[in-house]
């Protein structure tokens, strides 16, 4: 029966890391699109998906859509890992440490590449909020799935309290997942951008994941 589990958990985590190399392949594939084959200039995929960003553009949209966007500033998720790391020691054990390791690594990844590809952002007259840098991969789209995805599976894990549970990792999840296409719908993104953002941070989601789930089965070993 022991043995049975092991082959069940190592099944796991080779698939795990299955994903999260296939990730990191698409990620470097559509590197290597924006980089070679357009020049870092736009794709006509690009160009069609923004279009119909645009289109939805209205007045009571724009009002809900800037406040989600910034949820992913430097400056909001610095202080998110400031206040979990300096939170109470079971809850900087459990929330602050993962969440702010796992958001510098996706930072090692993408900025380096911003500097690598320096592909302009869409012109700044299309801009709903103030943004400068490089516009290629998204960091906004890497930190939100990193960050949010993270929290919403440490929240389902650890929290005893089913309505706050729920509350919270409803919250995270939406961020992890809406935070991308909003920084296609302030014009400060191309669509490319957040796709490899996307999966360079499922990439470093996952192994993130793994190292937690691992790192528990150890602990478990040794009580035991």
């Amino acid at each position: 029966m022991e043995n049975r589990k092991m082959e069940i958990k190592k099944k796991k985590y080779s698939f795990m890391l299955a994903a999260a190399l296939l990730l990191f392949a698409a990620a470097a594939y559509i590197s290597w699109q924006v980089g070679s084959v357009y020049d870092c200039g736009v794709s006509p995929l690009d160009r069609c998906v923004q279009d119909w960003f645009f289109s939805l553009r209205s007045q009571w949209l724009n009002d809900i859509v800037i406040p989600l966007t910034h949820t992913s500033d430097t400056i909001t998720i610095v202080v998110l890992c400031i206040i979990l790391v300096l939170s109470p020691v079971p809850g900087r054990k459990k929330y602050g440490l993962p969440v702010t390791l796992a958001a510098l690594s996706g930072l090692a990844i993408y900025k380096p590449m911003k500097h690598l590809f320096l592909r302009p952002r869409p012109d700044v007259s299309l801009h709903l909020v103030e943004q400068g840098g490089f516009s290629f991969p998204s960091g906004h789209s890497v930190t939100s799935v990193i960050v949010f995805g993270l929290l919403f599976y440490l929240i389902r894990k650890n929290c005893n309290r089913p309505v706050l549970r729920n509350v919270l990792s409803g919250l995270c999840l939406m961020l992890a997942v809406l935070v991308g296409p909003s920084r296609i719908y302030v014009g400060v993104h191309w669509p490319t951008d957040v796709l490899a953002g996307w999966c360079i941070g499922g990439g470093v989601l996952l192994i993130f994941l793994m190292i937690l789930e691992m790192w528990d089965e150890r602990k478990i070993r040794r009580k035991e």
